[in-house]
Protein backbone atom coordinates (compact mmCIF):
# COMPACT_ATOMS: atom_id res chain seq x y z
CA UNK A 1 0.00 0.00 0.00
CA UNK A 2 1.35 3.63 -1.02
CA UNK A 3 1.82 6.08 1.91
CA UNK A 4 1.51 9.31 0.82
CA UNK A 5 2.60 11.95 3.18
CA UNK A 6 1.95 16.00 2.85
CA UNK A 7 5.43 16.33 5.45
CA UNK A 8 7.50 18.93 4.39
CA UNK A 9 10.48 17.71 6.58
CA UNK A 10 10.70 14.97 3.54
CA UNK A 11 11.51 17.66 1.23
CA UNK A 12 15.47 18.36 1.84
CA UNK A 13 15.66 14.44 1.63
CA UNK A 14 13.62 14.12 -1.73
CA UNK A 15 15.72 17.47 -3.15
CA UNK A 16 19.13 15.99 -2.61
CA UNK A 17 17.95 12.78 -3.74
CA UNK A 18 17.11 14.09 -6.85
CA UNK A 19 20.44 15.93 -7.28
CA UNK A 20 22.67 12.73 -6.48
CA UNK A 21 20.45 10.82 -9.29
CA UNK A 22 20.70 13.88 -11.90
CA UNK A 23 24.96 14.43 -10.88
CA UNK A 24 25.08 10.59 -11.34
CA UNK A 25 23.86 10.58 -15.01
CA UNK A 26 25.93 13.60 -15.44
CA UNK A 27 29.26 12.40 -14.49
CA UNK A 28 28.18 9.20 -16.55
CA UNK A 29 27.61 11.53 -19.66
CA UNK A 30 30.28 13.18 -18.90
CA UNK A 31 33.11 10.35 -19.07
CA UNK A 32 31.20 8.38 -22.01
CA UNK A 33 31.60 11.46 -23.66
CA UNK A 34 35.15 12.26 -22.70
CA UNK A 35 35.75 8.01 -23.74
CA UNK A 36 34.05 8.57 -27.58
CA UNK A 37 36.46 11.44 -28.34
CA UNK A 38 39.74 9.62 -27.74
CA UNK A 39 38.65 5.84 -28.83
CA UNK A 40 40.97 6.91 -32.04
CA UNK A 41 43.80 8.22 -30.30
CA UNK A 42 43.83 5.14 -28.05
CA UNK A 43 43.61 2.60 -30.49
CA UNK A 44 46.25 4.83 -32.42
CA UNK A 45 49.01 5.12 -29.68
CA UNK A 46 48.25 2.30 -27.23
CA UNK A 47 46.46 -1.13 -29.22
CA UNK A 48 48.54 -0.92 -31.94
CA UNK A 49 52.02 -0.43 -30.09
CA UNK A 50 54.29 -3.51 -28.69
CA UNK A 51 52.47 -3.80 -25.24
CA UNK A 52 54.34 -3.33 -22.13
CA UNK A 53 54.46 -2.69 -18.48
CA UNK A 54 53.04 0.64 -19.10
CA UNK A 55 50.81 -0.33 -21.90
CA UNK A 56 49.07 -2.70 -19.32
CA UNK A 57 48.51 0.20 -16.05
CA UNK A 58 47.21 2.30 -18.56
CA UNK A 59 44.13 -0.06 -20.25
CA UNK A 60 43.55 -1.30 -16.61
CA UNK A 61 43.71 2.33 -14.66
CA UNK A 62 41.62 3.49 -18.28
CA UNK A 63 38.35 0.66 -18.09
CA UNK A 64 38.49 0.20 -14.46
CA UNK A 65 38.30 3.78 -13.77
CA UNK A 66 34.89 4.09 -16.22
CA UNK A 67 32.28 1.61 -14.28
CA UNK A 68 34.04 3.24 -10.47
CA UNK A 69 33.50 7.38 -11.91
CA UNK A 70 30.01 6.07 -13.59
CA UNK A 71 28.52 4.13 -10.33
Amino acid sequence: MTFISNDTSWWPVIDMDLFYSYWTVATGVVVVYDWVLTIGQEIELIWRQRWSLMTVLYLVIRYIGIPYSVY
